[in-house]
């Protein structure tokens, strides 16, 4: 089997002939317009990595088993606790024949970390200080600190652009018409229908991607079942588990499922009822944890008790979950001063609507009124993420959504969720803050690790979410689609899909 670099949640194919496969894949990964396609937008949506991560490429991806592996840079060495020194892949052309070099590389970090960009990705690389090109094929990355997540950050989030097309054509014509090094490159995007991509055929990954064509259809998530079966795509990539027997039973499908770095999360703002400890330690015990498993994902889940997944790098081995007990939950809300309870306004995405609504009856028991506005992802990341970015925050005291773990490593989620200079963050918190800095300048591993384990436990002692669920994750399929193996994380990448006979 041949080698496949990823970045989140992959899938490693094995061609059972060389004759011509299927030339088109159709997939549904997400309902409505995400906010855009490159690394530079101003937005920062998972769901819009599943399609950057099919035109663009990053320095280091990350295999089935979470370890990172070259990509564009073919190796790395740490020169110092600051300094880390790259050699690039040689002969990498962009779609529009620009030759990939350390130019590249210099110009995409430096505008990524440039305030006057805005990119949504920028405090995800605000470790980089600057970037020196020692040869075409060689650089220098000069960060701030020392920082243990680093090279986790570059194998997603560091997605390389041409700087010479952007310096002809302009920032936005590159952000409507995106140019990178990936296995397919960009056609069209027909707004609220589809997006169209087509095969590299000079991909340096050689004999990838299999297919001619890739389509992300958009499509309201209660219809992807039956888009699947009136043959209106070939891949789902995610189900709810009770929809596995109807879709097994059609005959001409097929499903997989696995435990993967993903979790259903709640996040809250630290203001007013929720600044008090005692008030999220209570909204944690009044959830019933077992419950909402089994209406958000069919009973198949682990409980969550605190940011730690299982198989993440970075979580405590030993915390014990926040058990449920509305009688424990309505002594701490008294003590904190709410016995008659007060109200509270959620934002969640509609594929977590079940979970909502369980959680919004669970508060209510305890006298806490939660009100709920329920929208699509992009919307939630439009409100949500745009809106910080903006300087406009949503007023909202929670906000709910569906996230994996791109890249293997708690300091991802800690940061992404909980830190105050973060776009999703509704939590401003200068302790925590200061632990996930400590945290984050460890260089070495096993440093870095230990640090992690604390500020898990941190985030467990401080209740600072509301901890629901690890899910398992449901992917259903034509028969014919080949993936034998289903890695770690949550997300995909289709070039390494092939077909059956």
């Amino acid at each position: 089997m041949k080698k496949i670099i990823c970045a989140v949640l992959v899938f490693s194919a094995v061609l059972f002939s060389t004759q011509v496969m299927a030339k088109t894949l159709r997939v549904v990964n997400f309902g409505a317009d995400i906010p855009g396609i490159t690394s530079l937008d101003q937005a920062f949506d998972p769901d819009s990595y599943s399609v950057i991560t099919q035109i663009f490429d990053s320095l280091i991806a990350i295999d089935l088993k979470g370890k990172l592996v070259p990509s564009l840079a073919t190796s790395w060495k740490l020169v110092d606790q600051k300094t880390y020194e790259f050699e690039l892949r040689k002969g990498v052309k962009f779609h529009n024949g620009e030759a990939f070099t350390g130019d590249s590389v210099k110009y995409t970090y430096e505008t990524v970390i440039n305030p006057e960009t805005k990119a949504g990705n920028a405090w995800i690389l605000s470790s980089i200080n600057s970037v020196d090109v020692l040869g075409p094929h060689k650089i220098k990355i000069n960060l701030k600190h020392p920082d243990g997540m680093f090279l986790y950050r570059l194998s997603m989030f560091g997605s390389i652009a041409p700087v010479n097309y952007i310096k002809e054509k302009g920032m936005d014509n590159f952000l409507k018409n995106p140019v990178g090094t990936g296995p397919f490159s960009f056609v069209r995007w027909d707004k609220g229908k589809e997006i169209v991509l087509k095969k590299n055929p000079s991909y340096w990954e050689k004999g990838f991607p299999i297919y001619d064509e890739l389509i992300f259809k958009i499509i309201p998530e209660d219809q992807w079942v039956d888009a699947l079966k009136q043959d209106k795509v070939d891949v789902v990539t995610s189900i709810h588990p009770d929809q596995m027997k109807d879709v097994i039973s059609d005959g001409r499908f097929k499903t997989m499922q696995q435990l993967v770095l993903q979790g259903y999360w709640v996040m809250l703002r630290n203001k007013g009822p929720l600044s008090d400890i005692n008030v999220r330690k209570a909204i944690n015990h009044a959830v019933d944890k077992q419950k909402l498993i089994n209406v958000q994902n069919g009973g198949i889940g682990t409980p969550l008790n605190s940011l730690g997944k299982l198989g993440e790098i970075g979580k405590h081995p030993n915390l014990k979950g926040y058990g449920y007990s509305p009688v424990i939950a309505r002594i701490l809300l008294e003590k904190a001063g709410y016995k008659e309870g007060f109200k509270l306004k959620a934002i969640t995405i509609k594929g977590a609507e079940p979970l909502s609504n369980a959680i919004k009856d669970d508060l209510a028991k305890i006298g806490i009124d939660l009100e709920l506005e329920v929208v699509s992802r992009p919307e939630w990341a439009k409100k949500i993420i745009v809106g910080k970015i903006k300087g406009k925050p949503y007023d909202v005291d929670m906000a709910i959504n569906l996230v994996d773990n791109p890249i293997v490593n708690l300091a991802f989620h800690a940061g992404l969720f909980l830190a105050s200079a973060s776009p999703w963050s509704l939590t401003n918190d200068p302790e925590f803050d200061k632990r996930f800095q400590d945290a984050l300048f460890k260089a070495t591993d096993q440093e870095h690790v230990i640090a992690l384990e604390g500020l898990d436990k941190y985030i467990h002692d401080q209740a600072m979410m509301l901890f629901t669920f690890q899910p398992q994750r449901v992917f259903a399929m034509k028969k014919e689609v080949m993936i034998p193996g289903v890695g770690i994380n949550g997300h995909v990448d289709y070039f390494v899909f092939s077909h059956a006979r």
